[in-house]
């Protein structure tokens, strides 16, 4: 194979492509997510055939990394879109006692800042449904 051929099927290794690789070295590390297959790693290996067991092993654990990775990010997406709604329950919540507590109160000062309470609630509910309804979540 002639120089021109290799140059179109390969790149040149660069001395960042060359590190161990801290997967085998250090399994549970923090910061694995980042890392990133340097190219030689995903060339296709046309004279060796689809028999090479290790590379098999080695693309089905990077794989099974993105995939954990993606359910992870999965997961986070519905507990984050919970908290929202729970947010918004919290703040109901608060509004509606502070305004039983308002009715309830017997001295002026009393009521006013049971209703100054109703109203910062009430603010917090619409902050927190025009913020989150604003994300493209559907609460």
């Amino acid at each position: 194979m002639d120089e021109a051929t290799l140059g179109s099927l390969y790149c040149p290794i660069l001395p960042t492509e060359l590190s161990i690789d801290k997967e085998v070295t250090e399994e549970n590390r923090f910061g694995q997510g980042s890392d990133k297959l340097a190219w030689f790693w995903r060339a296709n290996n046309a004279g060796r055939g689809q028999e090479d067991a290790w590379m098999d092993e080695f693309y089905r654990v990077n794989w099974l990394k993105a995939k954990a990775s993606w359910s992870r990010w999965q997961e986070e997406l519905s507990l984050v879109r919970h908290e929202m709604g729970w947010t918004i329950k919290w703040f109901k919540y608060y509004e509606k006692e502070w305004n039983r507590r308002g009715d309830q109160a017997i001295r002026p000062g009393h009521q006013a800042y049971a209703y100054q309470q109703v109203l910062m609630w009430g603010r917090f509910v619409d902050d927190a449904e025009k913020t989150f309804n604003g994300c493209g979540f559907i609460l």
